[in-house]
C-alpha cells in the first residue's frame, strides 16, 4: 500500500479530530484559500529499499510530509498534534522530524508540518 493512503487511513480513523478532510497528493482547488476549514495534505517524500539479500530486496523504507493547515480562530491545535503523533507511533510509524508551527502568508492560517517514516518488511 503507498505510504500516503496508509497515512490518510490512519488521520481518518482518529476520534475527536479536528481535521475537516485528509487529502494525498495535492489539495482540491477549492480547498487552496479556504481558511474556513482545518485540513491535512499527506505528500511522498521517499520510498527506499531495504534489506537486501540474494541480489534483492526484502523491505521498502517509506517517509511521508503531513502539512496540517488549521482554520482560521481555531483551538489550540497543542492536544490534537499530541494524540496524532501518538496514533502514528503507536501503529508502527516513526516520526523523523517536526518542522514546527507556520503562518501561511497568504491565508493566514497557522500550518505544522511532520515527517513520519514507515518501514515496510515484505511478506515472504
Amino acid at each position: 500500500m503507498l505510504a500516503t493512503l496508509r497515512a490518510q487511513k490512519l488521520m481518518q480513523s482518529m476520534k475527536d479530530s479536528p481535521l475537516d478532510a485528509v487529502y494525498t497528493s495535492n489539495l482540491p482547488v477549492e480547498e487552496v484559500d479556504d481558511s474556513s476549514r482545518t485540513v491535512a495534505l499527506i505528500t511522498d517524500v521517499r520510498s527506499d529499499l531495504a534489506l537486501p539479500g540474494n541480489s534483492d530486496f526484502h523491505a521498502q523504507d517509506k517517509q511521508v510530509e503531513v502539512q496540517i493547515y488549521y482554520k482560521l480562530d481555531g483551538d489550540d491545535p497543542d492536544e490534537f498534534e499530541t494524540r496524532l503523533k501518538h496514533l502514528f507511533i503507536q501503529n508502527g510509524w516513526v516520526m523523523f522530524d517536526n518542522r514546527g508551527h507556520t503562518v501561511d502568508p497568504n491565508t493566514q492560517q497557522l500550518t505544522a508540518t511532520f515527517y513520519f517514516d514507515y518501514f515496510e518488511i515484505e511478506d515472504a
